[in-house]
């Protein structure tokens, strides 16, 4: 559905803007003759100076603008970019980018209506779906799924290509994700469930079972159970983690 958009707008993460970025579809975008615009969702849980540092490193390659769609913060900006970097109006706008990072949100955003459905399983938006979201813009929303680019778990948990929904197997994704962010150095963890020693993941998870009751007979953690907790945390934002441009 490329080829029937002006824009192409995709939206990254912004706890991991580069892990949530598909260089792939920047690239064909660009071959195509399309506007490409970098949408920078979820800034609510990210520090805002880390948010300016961002913008600063993509806008090198595309307009960049930071949104929390689901706070509605810097929304009528979005509106706005969208107007000015249009090669025409009425304009039709791709909305491209991986699951969870926000595209159904924004789509109802701009439509100002429930118009695409939102849901932690990735791949919940089956082919392509045409909004008519105002007058003057059409929206094409596409299946949260880019082609996996790496095999790494964690950048798979990060892209919303596994979750606590999604039907693999919880205790990798979550282990990966604990590495993850205790190599990057982040209090995360440690803030949301008291766990001050990072170093054994699975000693981590087991923390959790027990603080959150996920117990087996004869009071076994739930080790299964606590790696669902930290990935659904994850996925709604709870887990309070973020990276620089050029770090991670």
């Amino acid at each position: 559905m490329m080829e029937a958009s002006d824009v192409v707008m995709e939206v990254l993460d912004a706890r991991d803007p580069a892990a949530t970025r598909s260089l792939a579809a920047e690239e064909l975008a660009r071959r195509m003759g399309k506007v490409l615009l970098i949408v920078i969702n979820k800034s609510d849980l990210v520090p805002m100076n880390v948010m300016l540092r961002w913008k600063r490193y993509l806008e090198r390659d595309a307009p960049t603008i930071f949104i929390s769609a689901k706070h509605r913060l810097g929304t009528r900006m979005l509106t706005r970019t969208i107007k000015r970097i249009a090669p025409r109006i009425p304009v039709t706008v791709l909305v491209v980018g991986y699951p969870n990072v926000g595209k159904s949100t924004i789509i109802n955003y701009l439509s100002g209506r429930y118009a695409a459905p939102t849901s932690p399983v990735p791949g919940w938006t089956r082919g392509e779906k045409i909004v008519k979201a105002r007058p003057w813009l059409t929206v094409i929303d596409t299946p949260g799924v880019i082609p996996g680019e790496s095999r790494d778990p964690a950048a798979k948990v990060v892209r919303g290509e596994e979750s606590h929904v999604s039907g693999g197997d919880p205790v990798v994704s979550a282990v990966a994700l604990i590495r993850r962010l205790r190599e990057a150095g982040s209090t995360a963890l440690s803030d949301r469930y008291g766990v001050e020693d990072l170093s054994d993941p699975m000693a981590v998870l087991e923390a959790v079972a027990r603080r959150r009751g996920f117990l087996l007979k004869g009071g076994r953690p739930n080790i299964n159970e606590a790696a669902k907790a930290v990935l659904k945390d994850w996925v709604d934002g709870k887990i309070g983690y973020y990276t620089l441009p050029g770090v991670m």
